[in-house]
């Protein structure tokens, strides 16, 4: 018997080549603020003091926005092609996103836009995968998110008498759990009349 792992890779490896691939840390804003405040320069006095969510939009007095109110979807068609793309529609217009797809249990892509062919051609390993991970106790896998490089893929799933549905978005950052369960509603009126 050996002293290694039945694993296939060797973490200090990893490690070497994660330091080797991976961008230069950057300083967080407070950092870069609090370290002009303390050299007395001229741009710490003009320095606005940061809302209190990183990234969030500002209004006039300088606090974050609240969310603006999603509306909810309303399907007028009986056609599941014309309910699809109502559904993707409906995502792109309130979501922060650059893309949205649909997909079945069985991996396959029923509608989707602004979501490249790289993307699309994950989508079906990935419920592939997901159905694995529904079958650990304790672990739910009906909604979450993945980085794939540079964006941030978020998806909730749902499931009626036909089987499991999946509707995803890409961002730059994934979404947070209200606006999940925002999309599992949409998604379970949508699958409704298919």
């Amino acid at each position: 018997m050996t002293d290694r792992s039945v694993s296939w890779t060797d973490s200090q490896s990893v490690a070497t080549l994660l330091a080797r691939v991976a961008p230069a840390r950057r300083t967080k804003p407070e950092t870069r603020l609090a370290a002009l405040a303390s050299a007395g320069t001229p741009a710490a006095s003009a320095a606005r003091p940061l809302p209190a969510a990183l990234g969030a939009p500002l209004t006039s007095n300088n606090k974050p926005a609240r969310p603006k109110a999603v509306p909810r979807l309303q399907q007028t068609s009986d056609n599941p092609s014309d309910r699809l793309d109502a559904l993707v529609a409906w995502a792109l217009d309130n979501y922060p996103c650059t893309g949205a797809f649909v997909a079945d249990d069985n991996g396959l892509t029923l509608g989707a836009h602004g979501i490249s062919e790289a993307h699309v051609s994950l989508v079906g390993p990935l419920l592939s995968a997901l159905v694995s991970v529904r079958s650990i106790p304790g672990i739910d896998a009906s909604s979450g998110a993945l980085w794939l490089g540079a964006h941030m893929m978020s998806w909730v799933e749902a499931r009626n008498q036909r089987g499991g549905f999946c509707l995803g978005t890409v961002g730059q950052e994934p979404l947070s759990t209200r606006e999940l369960a925002q999309l599992k509603e949409a998604l379970e009126i949508t699958i409704r009349g298919l």
